[in-house]
């Protein structure tokens, strides 16, 4: 399969017909492709972007479980029919989405690795292998060695299997050691982080906070300054706040997100804070859109998850543009 040229009107703003190259895994090329193929059509919209994804977890009554590498491969391709053109993986059991090869129908992949957590704060099925602190560093290297451009770590999280006593994972020493050493390998650090302690989180040199829902006004303008992305998943904060099996304690810290979050994602867009639309294991990104636009005073959708997907900043500018998460 070669490349293929666009002519067409760019939805949902454009006013006037433009012409873009594209090979066969849907990336737009910087120069026309003399041996492109003409595609019919009068009209083009972007493939959305799933910012906080699990392709290789499968949601189930008893809690999440892990797929192996033809799985989650097929979980890519029924996303790219729904028109998922870009996904950032925010963690796999064992890394199992680094064996995942590109190919044609598969959306644009960049994976973190396997979840970096202790023992007793993770859901067991998923953690595969534990990481100790004394091991944080290194564990997260050789994800970056196997090609992961993102590295997750579970920031905090209650006491496993009783799911009670949330707590940091890591100290914030530990966590700025990492931060350092992913940076200078190019790589990016995204946490999972719920709890109060966020705004220390963001001073140890995160990239992006997942779910936040300790955040407040200042930890907000601190990330905006520092341009620190944001993922909500509003889809996951609704869901648990619904759960009637769901612990009192996450029920009750879902609720409390759900409705702080009124604020938050709007003060975030306005300061230019990255946010994000992902959808972790629970939801769509359809939805996801419309939580957020539920949460934006000017009525207008918020943030990512849109025709074209955010961008977080790079400490990489020579990269190619496309690997823009």
């Amino acid at each position: 399969m070669g490349s293929w040229r666009v002519d067409a009107v760019e939805l949902p703003y454009g006013d006037r017909r433009n012409t873009w190259w594209v090979d066969d895994h849907g990336v737009r090329l910087d120069r026309p492709a003399p041996d492109a193929e003409q595609l019919p059509g009068r009209f083009v919209a972007w493939g959305l972007a799933d910012a906080h994804a699990h392709p290789a977890i499968a949601p189930a009554a008893g809690g999440p479980t892990a797929r192996d590498a033809t799985a989650t491969a097929a979980q890519l391709a029924a996303w790219a029919r729904e028109g998922i053109a870009v996904v950032r993986d925010v963690g796999s059991p064992g890394g199992v989405s680094l064996d995942v090869a590109a190919a044609p129908g598969l959306p644009f992949l960049t994976a973190a690795g396997r979840f970096l957590a202790p023992a007793g704060r993770y859901f067991p099925e998923l953690l595969v292998d534990p990481v100790e602190e004394d091991e944080l560093v290194a564990a997260a290297l050789a994800e970056i060695g196997r090609g992961a451009r993102w590295v997750k770590v579970i920031g905090d999280f209650p006491r496993v299997p009783e799911f009670t006593d949330p707590a940091m994972t890591y100290s914030l020493a530990a966590l700025t050691q990492l931060c350092e050493a992913a940076h200078a390998r190019g790589a990016r650090v995204a946490i999972h982080a719920t709890l109060e302690e966020v705004d220390a989180v963001v001073d140890a040199g995160v990239d992006s906070i997942e779910h936040g829902t300790g955040l407040d006004e200042a930890t907000i303008v601190k990330m905006a300054a520092r341009r620190v992305a944001w993922t909500p998943t509003l889809c996951a904060a609704v869901s648990l706040a619904d759960d009637p099996a769901a612990p009192p304690d996450r029920r009750r810290i879902a609720n409390e997100a759900r409705e702080r979050f009124r604020e938050l994602v709007p003060m975030a867009v306005r300061l230019g804070v990255p946010v994000l639309a992902g959808t972790d294991a629970v939801g769509t990104i359809a939805r996801e859109v419309a939580l957020r636009r539920a949460r934006a005073r000017s009525g207008r959708c918020v943030g990512g998850g849109d025709h074209r997907p955010a961008r977080v900043p790079r400490r990489d500018p020579e990269a190619r543009q496309h690997r823009h998460l």
